[in-house]
């Protein structure tokens, strides 16, 4: 089974592509979950057009896949706006709230370092609160 890595971002809607610019293929939704949907749906749809043109299909698109989705700060913060306050964000990443609100804004773009704190912090406020019984 294939991994097929997705990029998801946000402004105003959320956009969806595949990492792969092999795959020229892009979807947009007003949610999280719609996106995810459409981008399955509008890839599924692709590749049967590059197969029935003869286009050469990376082998990760043949047959069965899974999708590893990544999302951006941007969308990352979008996402969890109204769920994880950036005090609480800032407190366990180290970044303070105005980069946060630069990031969520898409008025800087975090490095990839940067990025990989907000999802270890995240993932480290969704371990406090999953230990409460």
């Amino acid at each position: 089974m294939g991994k097929i890595k997705v990029i998801v971002d946000y402004t105003n809607n959320y956009a969806a592509c595949p990492a792969d610019d092999r795959i020229a293929c892009v979807s947009t939704g007003r949610t999280l979950q719609e996106v995810k949907e459409n981008i399955e749906q509008a890839l599924q749809f692709h590749i049967e057009g590059m197969r029935e043109d003869g286009d050469p299909i990376p082998e990760e698109f043949n047959g069965n896949w899974e999708f590893e989705w990544e999302l951006t700060a941007r969308a990352m913060l979008h996402y969890t706006d109204g769920i994880v306050p950036k005090s609480a964000l800032a407190k366990v990443t180290g970044i303070n709230q105005q980069q946060l609100t630069h990031y969520a804004s898409g008025y800087r773009v975090p490095r990839e370092t940067m990025r990989q704190r907000l999802v270890d912090g995240l993932h480290s406020i969704a371990a406090m609160l999953y230990v409460i019984s």
